[in-house]
């Protein structure tokens, strides 16, 4: 199953990730990982593993946010038991506070809903992570609390 594919909306694009976007991925990660499940560092070794194992799952997607000729930062999806996940949304330093990971945010769930249809779209967001607020400005709302992570959802 070819994944490779590019979703626009207006200036922004999200493109399917490749072997030449682990770098950035790994590097936007590392430098925000405070703000996710997984805290150690992510060598390029753990990188490339990780490609291949994303690889061989067909309902995994991952991509590349562009705008303006920058790389804005990066978002992805899995579809899991009829429901999509969203998760990785990471604004590049050079892509934040000009709406861009928005609209693609956006644009990405409208894909999931019209070529997926799951019952849900969700994610699951570290407690203390600033980015909750950021979620409800796109739609989403707090579901559930566990000790350690919000559920939320697409309203």
């Amino acid at each position: 199953m070819d994944r490779s594919f590019t979703l626009s909306a207006g200036p922004v694009s999200l493109r399917s990730i490749g072997p030449g976007d682990l770098e950035d991925l790994r590097r936007w990660k590392n430098d925000n990982k405070a703000a996710f499940f997984f805290k150690e560092t992510i060598t390029p070794e753990m990188q490339k593993k990780w490609f291949e194992g994303y690889l061989s799952r067909p309902d995994d997607f991952m991509f590349v946010v562009e705008a303006g000729g920058v790389k804005a930062g990066c978002m992805g999806f899995r579809l899991k038991e009829g429901a999509a996940d969203v998760y990785n949304v990471i604004g590049a330093p050079e892509g934040r506070g000009k709406g861009w990971l928005g609209a693609a945010m956006k644009r990405m769930c409208e894909h999931i809903r019209e070529a997926h249809r799951p019952s849900r779209i969700g994610c699951e967001v570290v407690l203390g992570n600033p980015a909750v607020e950021w979620y409800k400005k796109q739609g989403f709302r707090v579901a559930s609390q566990t000790k350690d992570y919000y559920v939320m959802e697409l309203a």
